[in-house]
């Protein structure tokens, strides 16, 4: 087979394994929140760390898969990735070992961390310039639907098997997948080492100096943080347990929310081009709209305020999801060539620890409380609980305002 196809093959198979990290990602605990807390029988804490601490691992991955990639090639840290998923994957669905858990998550989130950087760069080899756009544009799809079938269509599916049946077949699949991925890369012979590349400490000494550099991160990472930990930990429980929204119209909301990130994220893309980058603009705009959110939903838990529009303006956090087109051309504009692969792996960084951070507070306050009444062995949470919980978050909202004002235009 010849080389250039090939690759190609091999991002196709990458490109099935990032479709599974985001579903792994969004769905624990994500919809699945109350089966996981019952059926494990552990506390909203350790359930709220099962998404933690994916995203601590997936976190600091993302700051080495640059230099590993730059050093042993794309395809070998892809594949040594994908060993590491597929292993985590198998173990998840079939231990009720809380220690076990927490390390095929950790697995899961090392696994993950390797697809979608690595599969850019081996785009960029394969697709000429004028394609490249597009190709990432259809890997961030790829990963979206993902997300969104870790919602709606999993709670669907729940209906007529159990989680640990699904995530057993997701399982399979990956070890598939990965075994497939590793017999293809041998047509591949040999991928020579880089010897030049090395991990320096420089790169991220001169990104984290720049105090321009040091507001956006606060910023970015609050703004992700906020919105990625009401879809992927916290928010379904959260509308289930206040507005008494069902399992399958809660998972609804979070497959919705994916939606309007995307819709978000392109027609940002589209104004900041035809306004001729006028991104600090649009960061201050959506901050400011997601803070109010953020003020008026504690309110409402407050003044015991219920209603279907909770859910609307938790789906409306969303549209902060989309920052991301903007928050990259900002970074090119900001730093120099040299150092701006560091500067954006440190910004995904700071995106994952902010979820996982806020994941972890959330499960510490709702622990704090008893639990109001239980229902078939799921847990409901008082007001009183998600009060204190969104409170938190409306600080870091405003934590992220004051670090976006700080950022100038030039």
């Amino acid at each position: 087979m010849r080389k250039y196809y090939t690759h190609i093959l091999l991002i196709l198979l990458g490109l099935f394994l990032y479709f599974m990290a985001n579903f792994q990602r969004v769905a624990v605990p994500g919809a699945i929140f109350d089966s996981l807390q019952s059926d494990l029988v552990i506390s909203p804490d350790s359930v709220t760390a099962l998404g933690s601490i994916f995203m601590y691992s997936y976190a600091v991955s993302l700051l080495f898969c640059g230099i590993l990639s730059d050093r042993y090639g794309a395809i070998k840290v892809i594949m040594v990735g994908a060993c590491l998923f597929a292993i985590g994957s198998l173990i998840f669905p079939n231990t009720k070992n809380i220690y076990l858990l927490y390390f095929s998550r950790a697995i899961l989130g090392i696994g993950a961390a390797t697809f979608y950087l690595c599969l850019v760069q081996e785009a960029k080899k394969c697709f000429p310039d004028k394609y490249f756009g597009i190709s990432v544009s259809l890997m961030l799809i790829i990963g979206y639907i993902g997300g969104f079938c870790a919602n709606a269509p999993l709670i669907y599916m729940t209906n007529f098997y159990k989680w640990q049946s699904i995530f057993n077949f997701l399982a399979i699949s990956t070890v598939i997948l990965t075994l497939l991925f590793c017999l293809e890369r041998i047509f591949l012979h040999h991928i020579p080492v880089n010897e030049h590349a090395k991990f320096s400490i420089q790169p991220f000494k001169e990104v984290l100096s720049n105090k321009f550099n040091r507001n956006l991160y606060v910023y970015a990472g609050l703004n992700y943080g906020l919105y990625y930990v009401l879809q992927t930990i916290i928010g379904g429980k959260f509308l289930k347990d206040y507005i008494n929204l069902s399992t399958e119209s809660s998972a609804l909301i979070l497959s919705l929310m994916i939606i309007v990130t995307g819709i978000s994220g392109f027609t940002m893309a589209t104004l900041n081009s035809i306004t001729k980058n006028k991104q600090i603009f649009f960061m201050k705009t959506v901050c400011i709209m997601s803070t109010i959110i953020f003020a008026v939903i504690p309110t409402c838990i407050f003044f015991n305020i219920k209603g279907i529009f909770i859910a609307f303006l938790v789906l409306m956090i969303a549209i902060g999801g989309g920052m991301s087109p903007i928050l990259v051309s900002i970074i090119h504009a900001k730093n120099k060539y040299e150092i701006r692969g560091t500067s954006l792996s440190i910004m995904n960084c700071f995106f994952f620890l902010s979820v996982g951070f806020m994941g972890t507070i959330a499960g510490f306050i709702l622990k704090l409380y008893p639990p109001l009444k239980i229902v078939s062995g799921q847990y409901i949470y008082s007001d009183k609980s998600y009060f204190w919980v969104f409170l938190v978050f409306f600080i870091f909202a405003l934590i992220e305002m004051y670090n976006v004002f700080k950022l100038k235009e030039n």
